[in-house]
């Protein structure tokens, strides 16, 4: 494929999977796209491979933000050390208790949720989005989604919690990607009522990750901490800037300064980075390792025996079958290769938690 001027890469070509490359190169054939920057942890996606950023002029994309609007991650070092935790599998039994994960919800719904009405009108669409957002505000659900308790170096413990707007921003996705069938004109009808119904989903998806959060410091006897000491970025987003409407799906903003989050997989934690700003690739960088395999080959490929030995030493749900080998680390790209490509480009590194918990749907 020849290079577009537009297309801004973190990895060579030739490691881009031929059905992401297809995706690439559909959506350099838009004019209204001024740059489409490729992250290193690339793979196929939804219209746009995961792990891309597109600046579109004065039009909006459904599809570029994708089905999860708001996924993103919380991460809070506190002041406790290693040796201060209490029994892990007692502490994943408690938070297990008290977080809904997978497909399970709320036992009673949840009162505190800002009401949504749908700028589209559809009062369908209102009515599913509220009955789904009451249900599961505090709840993980399952794919790649995870509540990590980990140390640094200086065995500080860290939680980090990556997690979405849940049901409610996959039925917002789903709605006006079927509806638009491609980008839309900013100003046009559509395209309003997608960003507003778009930022009550990234509220809520906040709110999510936010209330398991101060579950988890509850269960450690903490207090919550000041927002300002809590990192959170959301990787799957739209936001209309005064050089065009900047969409990422898959990758984490890094402004100049700006603080993120790149988990690796269970078994090698998350990364905590400081954004370098690099206008290149418009101020982001990998939202996590990226997938090597579907989760259909890694459950084919990977033994439950492999799995295990991986995780020794972590504390991680129990599994029966093929169960979390999707998830496992062996279905992720290389974790040191993804850092390489962008530490001291996009991102600076500036700590790491290895895992101690994991809790997965």
């Amino acid at each position: 494929m020849e290079l577009d001027p537009r297309l801004k890469l973190t990895l060579p070509i030739e490691e881009i999977e031929p059905t992401a490359l297809d995706q690439i190169e559909a959506a350099l054939k838009f004019p209204f796209l001024k740059l489409l920057a490729i992250m290193p942890d690339i793979h196929t996606g939804y219209a746009l491979p995961i792990g891309a950023v597109a600046l579109l002029e004065d039009h909006v994309w459904p599809a570029a933000v994708g089905y999860d609007i708001g996924c993103g991650m919380c991460h809070v070092t506190t002041g406790m050390k290693r040796s201060e935790l209490p029994d892990l599998e007692e502490l994943f039994k408690h938070l297990s208790d008290v977080i809904p994960v997978g497909f399970h919800e709320l036992k009673t719904p949840a009162k505190e949720v800002t009401p949504f009405y749908s700028a589209s009108r559809f009062a369908a669409l209102t009515d599913a989005v509220m009955y789904h957002a009451v249900r599961q505000l505090g709840t993980l659900g399952s794919g790649n989604h995870f509540i990590e308790i980990g140390g640094n170096k200086e065995d500080t413990v860290g939680i980090t919690v990556h997690s979405g707007s849940r049901r409610s921003g996959w039925l917002v996705g789903d709605f006006y990607m079927r509806l638009t069938k491609g980008p839309v004109e900013l100003r046009s009808k559509i395209g309003k009522a997608y960003l507003k119904d778009m930022k009550w989903c990234l509220q809520y998806a906040l709110d999510n990750r936010l209330k398991m959060l101060q579950a988890c410091l509850k269960a450690l006897g903490l207090n919550p901490p000041p927002q300002e000491d809590i990192i959170n970025e959301t990787h799957n987003h739209a936001i209309v800037t005064s050089k065009g409407v900047l969409h990422r799906k898959g990758a984490t903003p890094a402004q100049k300064g700006q603080l993120g989050i790149i988990p690796a997989n269970m078994r090698d934690g998350v990364w905590i980075t400081r954004g370098l700003g690099n206008k290149e690739f418009l101020c982001s960088a990998s939202h996590g390792a990226g997938r090597r395999l579907s989760r259909t080959a890694a459950k084919q490929l990977i033994s439950t025996s492999k799995l295990k030995e991986q995780m020794k030493g972590i504390v991680y749900p129990p599994f029966k079958n093929t169960a979390l080998l999707d998830e496992a680390p062996d279905a992720y790209k290389k974790i040191d290769e993804v850092i390489a490509r962008q530490d001291g480009i996009l991102v600076d590194i500036i700590d790491h938690f290895a895992p101690l918990l994991v809790m997965k749907g």
